[in-house]
């Protein structure tokens, strides 16, 4: 019996030193001993993986079906929905990037917003962000 328990301590300790030593190695710091800064290899090895994720993506949502429908809000507004192989991905009921609940004025505006969320879904973009700039460059009201 004790030598089985002794196996088994033995056998855990050994378990959690690996994984305490693979987790040190992934640390964003190290193991405290470092050679190259910090700042220079970690952000050129997590640019090169997500520019390599957004490749994939982009890959995988130019072969998928992405459609949209305007939808009618409250106050006599407009919003949109994106459907990705017919599962709903986005129901976009207010302007996006700007603070209430307001919906777009027209239709064709709701029609451009939700062209240029498919466009960035399609390059790998995921989630679809629209800023400020991005709204005011076509002309949208807010």
């Amino acid at each position: 019996m004790f030598v089985f328990m002794r196996y088994t301590c033995t056998l855990i300790i050994t378990v959690f030193s690996v994984l305490f030593l693979q987790a040190e190695a992934m640390h964003p710091f190290g193991s405290g001993v470092d050679t190259i800064p910090a700042s220079i290899g970690e952000q050129d090895s997590s640019r090169v993986l997500l520019q390599a994720q957004k490749k994939q993506m982009a890959s995988q949502m130019a072969k998928a079906a992405i459609t949209y429908f305007i939808i009618r809000v409250p106050d006599e507004k407009f919003g949109y929905t994106v459907f990705i192989d017919g599962q709903m991905y986005i129901e976009q009921k207010s302007i996006p990037a700007v603070q209430g609940n307001a919906g777009f004025k027209t239709e064709e505006e709701a029609t451009i917003m939700a062209q240029l969320v498919i466009e960035k879904i399609r390059q790998g973009e995921m989630p679809p962000t629209i800023s400020i700039e991005e709204l005011n460059k076509h002309n949208i009201v807010y």
